[in-house]
This record gives structure tokens, C-alpha cells and sequence, in this order.
């Protein structure tokens, strides 16, 4: 999606990126043409993709970045894997991280995101609008835990801020997304 590949172009600009992906083909196109980002930021990025979390590289952090209807799906192919990760669910709205929580023992961070763009290919997003995102602990992280994140994330280059709690940032969005999209 556009807010996972965002995160994904920039993060690798200053990490190593793995990128789960749900078709061969996306994986495939990734690993040939690297991830291209144009609007406020203009690069091609390498990343390393797989459609088989098996075939991934044991990362420290793992960015749940989907719709909230494939959370469920994408925390049961995350099921048995990455257990030495840490995840960080980035939906809007509440429940993400517990649906994640339940497919494994992973400590969890929580976010919410209002950067924009629009995803143009599986290998093109476009960088429209750049606000924070915002990152607190869930389950078995602390807030140092979260501002490392958000310091991961200013470092790439996007906005990120943390919080000690998460929960009233995430009513907060989901009220603003439940007003702007009635």
C-alpha cells in the first residue's frame, strides 16, 4: 500500500528494508527496479522482497502498514515468524494491534500516520502529503522504545512523533477520519 511503501522507500534511504508482499509478481518488481518515490521526495530505493516471510531476513522491527480489513490476514502469515522482532501496527482506528497480538508474542508499538500519497505502481508511490506519524508502546515496549522508532523514521527523512500513550491519538484520528469521510 502507499503509506507501507512510503515508509519502506525512506526507511531504506538509512536501513536495510525488507518488504513483505502479498504477490510473487510485487516481489519480483521490488527486487529489479528498487522503490520509487516522487512528489516531496524524489529517489529509487533498494529493498529486498518476498511474498514468503520465510525467505525474509530477521528484522528488528516489523511495520504492519495495510488496510485495516487485511490486518487479520497479514498477522496470520506473520504467525511463527520474527519472533526477536518487535511490530508496529500503522492503521487508523483501534483493535490493529491487538488482532496482531493474538497470532504472537511479539512486543508491539502502536501508530497512526496522516502523511498521504498516492500509489502509483508496485514499485512508483508518490509523496503527497508529509505529517507525522505518531508511535507509543502496546505491549511489552516503553515510550524510549517508541522514540527510537520515530527517531529511525525522522532519520529517513519523514516526521514521527512519540507519545508515552497512543490511545488518545488514536480516538483522535479515528474521529477525524470518521468526520472527514462521512
Amino acid at each position: 500500500g502507499t503509506i507501507g511503501s512510503l515508509l519502506a522507500a525512506h526507511l531504506a534511504r538509512v536501513a536495510d528494508v525488507s518488504v513483505l508482499t502479498r504477490r510473487e509478481e510485487h516481489a519480483r518488481a521490488l527486487n529489479e527496479h528498487g522503490l520509487t518515490v516522487t512528489g516531496r521526495a524524489e529517489f529509487t530505493a533498494s529493498v529486498v522482497a518476498a511474498a514468503d516471510p520465510a525467505l525474509l531476513p530477521e528484522p528488528d522491527l516489523v511495520i504492519v502498514a495495510c488496510k485495516g480489513s487485511d490486518v487479520e490476514p497479514v498477522a496470520r502469515r506473520l504467525a511463527g515468524h520474527f519472533a526477536a522482532s518487535t511490530l508496529m501496527t500503522v492503521q487508523n482506528g483501534l483493535g490493529a494491534y491487538e488482532i496482531v497480538g493474538s497470532h504472537g508474542a511479539w512486543p508491539i508499538l502502536a501508530s497512526v500516520t496522516f502523511m498521504s500519497g498516492t500509489r502509483h505502481s508496485d514499485t512508483l508511490v508518490e509523496y503527497i502529503l508529509d505529517t507525522a506519524t505518531w508511535i507509543g508502546p502496546i505491549r511489552d515496549t516503553t515510550a524510549d522504545d517508541a522514540e527510537t522508532v520515530a527517531e529511525l523514521i525522522r532519520s529517513s527523512g519523514l516526521k514521527a512523533e512519540s507519545y508515552d500513550d497512543l490511545r488518545p491519538a488514536l480516538w483522535s484520528k479515528l474521529i477525524f477520519n470518521a468526520t472527514v469521510n462521512a
